[in-house]
């Protein structure tokens, strides 16, 4: 019986600085293309074209209100996700890097509460994602240069060389 890889623990990287320990949870982007439906003569239904990609966004939350990283608004950044995922059966570990950059656009300071720690949140508008796993590209997605890599496969090279980008 197989059994799954699983993430087990993650570190946080903001403009190259570890906050091991520090940061405490983390979303990376949802990929999604942005459709829109076309039902053409004697087609039975609509089907989603590709018109492009949906915006992409991300945040860590850490423990504490660092000034660091309060500093960060509205300055174009990177973030570099590091979360390791673990085979239960033989202990052996698969290393995942999520390469993110773009304008750090909220910070949420959580609820003040008594007796609870501190919280921030950093919100990032993703302008480029690139995800390894194991050392293979799986994705590299680049919004403002039109560079979209899925598989190794860059689906927006054609449209580039028909624009004479």
């Amino acid at each position: 019986m197989a059994l799954p890889r699983v993430i087990k623990n993650f570190n946080a990287f903001v403009d190259g600085i570890s906050y091991f320990g520090l940061a405490t949870e983390a979303k990376l982007p949802a990929v999604k293309l942005q459709t829109e439906a076309h039902r053409g003569a004697g087609m039975d239904g609509p089907v989603g074209i590709d018109v492009g990609m949906e915006g992409l966004s991300a945040e860590i939350s850490f423990a504490e209100w660092s000034p660091a990283l309060l500093k960060k608004l509205g300055r174009q950044e990177r973030f570099v996700l590091r979360p390791g995922m673990q085979n239960a059966s033989d202990w052996s570990a698969t290393t995942v890097i999520a390469t993110l950059s773009g304008l750090v656009s909220a910070n949420d300071y959580g609820d003040l509460k008594p007796g609870t720690g501190s919280t921030l949140k950093l919100t990032m508008d993703v302008r480029a994602y690139k995800l390894e796993i194991d050392g293979e590209t799986v994705l590299e997605i680049d919004l403002v240069n039109a560079i979209r890599r899925i598989g190794g496969t860059d689906q927006l090279a054609e449209m580039r060389r028909a624009m004479g980008f």
